[in-house]
């Protein structure tokens, strides 16, 4: 037997070894299979399929670009290679890959479908949309489509639409099976709770064991104020998963707001031996600290919280107003700087930031804050409250009457307004009447 039949021989061995999910015999196969010829792009192609099954994205990548540089044309390995480098966050060198597969064939639909969701990651909304239609021409129903056209509109707030988006997909077939949670959440933002439980409760008639979906629906029901069933469900997500961090953490979360702290405490502490990385429980435990007034007990885990760089807006916000809680504002600058680097809109990232900067006598950079806040709302009570408070500070009477009176416009009956102008007005006069008095002093001298 030759070394050519030896190759061909390899590769059906490893095409009954793929069947049989023994990936690592039928890897072995087909590398020594190009090892013989190196010419045969299906066979890269076919490494690539085995490493996408066990999860070793990046060589999988490498394979399915030796089958492209052997084959350029080859649709098939070319969409391969798309899809790991947007798995691996490489999302614009995945666009160039999908959209030379539409030079070759722009009726081909799937190379549309991904693009939808690497578009709406970059933030270009508009041409996830152009993707989506354009996708629509060679194929009307599309339930990856759909689905990945409903996190661009999530991601934009248009939770109507994208409910609209994700309820087609559910019709579909091959539908994705995290359609009804998606759904819940929207419906949740939108306010609409009954509708979101509703859906969560049908996402887990199909999957009873799905703990991700008992810990949302545990935080539905506590917003709800259903705290019995919230930890009904948080107890039975503990029971299929007791050592999972994400169970345990928000297990320990509906702990903590029923008072129950101790039991609370052995949670996190818990969570941190499962992952000493995971988001939040150090911050709660520097809560659970604080109030003991175990200030340094805080302090270093609130610190060890900012040192995993969260990137969950809720938590960045919370953190921040800890640190401010302990007169750490320079580190909750940082925290909330990374807030609004995350979420450009967030309002009330920028009002606290500015409130941080005020704290460190930094006026000018809490007013550019401030302002940030009023173009976000400009009719924002608690940022020119907060303008007119710096500005008091800096003693410019008259630009903090401005900014009360604007406040006072959209507030009309807000006492502590009334009182602000009141402060200000009086403190206004009484600089007037040191400064007459100095004047005076300085003439008499003469």
């Amino acid at each position: 037997m030759n070394d050519w039949s030896d190759a061909e021989r390899r590769v059906e061995r490893a095409q009954e070894l793929f069947e049989r999910r023994q990936w690592k015999e039928a890897l072995s196969e087909l590398r020594a299979a190009t090892d013989i010829n190196p010419y045969n792009g299906a066979w890269f192609f076919n490494i690539g399929l085995v490493l996408d099954e066990m999860g070793r994205l990046d060589e999988a990548v490498q394979a399915y670009r030796q089958a492209v540089s052997i084959d350029p044309n080859d649709i098939a390995a070319l969409n391969h290679l798309g899809q790991d480098l947007y798995r691996t966050s490489r999302l614009k060198e995945s666009l160039r890959t999908f959209e030379r597969i539409e030079v070759i064939d722009p009726s081909y639909e799937p190379s549309y479908c991904p693009r939808i969701l690497a578009y709406a990651e970059l933030g270009d909304h508009d041409k996830a949309e152009e993707m989506f239609y354009s996708g629509r021409l060679y194929r009307e129903h599309c339930p990856h489509c759909y689905d990945h056209m409903g996190w661009s509109l999530f991601a934009r707030g248009l939770w109507d639409k994208a409910i609209f988006c994700w309820l087609r997909a559910l019709d579909m077939p091959d539908a994705s099976p995290d359609l009804h949670p998606r759904i819940a959440q929207a419906f949740w933002r939108k306010g609409q709770l009954e509708q979101a439980r509703r859906h969560f409760l049908s996402d887990l008639r199909r999957n009873p064991g799905r703990t991700s979906t008992l810990i949302s629906l545990g935080d539905l029901l506590e917003h709800m104020g259903r705290f019995d069933e919230a930890g009904e469900k948080f107890r039975r997500a503990i029971e299929l998963a007791p050592d999972d961090p994400a169970v345990l953490y928000h297990h320990g979360r509906w702990l903590l707001r029923n008072g129950n702290n101790a039991q609370a405490a052995l949670a996190f502490r818990k969570v941190l031996t499962q992952d000493p990385t995971f988001g939040g429980a150090h911050h709660c435990l520097g809560r659970l600290c604080l109030q003991r007034r175990d200030i340094n007990a805080a302090r270093a885990h609130f610190h060890a919280e900012s040192m995993l760089r969260p990137q969950d807006p809720r938590l960045l916000l919370e953190l921040a107003g800890s640190l401010m809680d302990i007169d750490d504002t320079r580190t909750a600058i940082a925290c909330l700087k990374r807030l609004t680097q995350l979420q450009p809109d967030n309002i009330e990232a920028w009002q606290n930031l500015a409130v941080a900067q005020f704290m460190r006598k930094h006026y000018n950079d809490g007013i550019a804050s401030c302002r940030r806040a009023l173009d976000i709302d400009p009719a924002s009570p608690t940022a020119l409250y907060n303008l007119a408070l710096a500005c008091e500070c800096q003693g410019q009477w008259n630009s903090a009457l401005t900014w009360i009176r604007l406040a006072r416009k959209h507030r009309p009956t807000d006492d502590s307004l009334a009182d602000l102008e009141f402060r200000i007005r009086f403190l206004r006069l009484k600089a007037i009447a040191a400064a007459i008095l100095h004047r005076a002093l300085r003439l008499n001298r003469r």
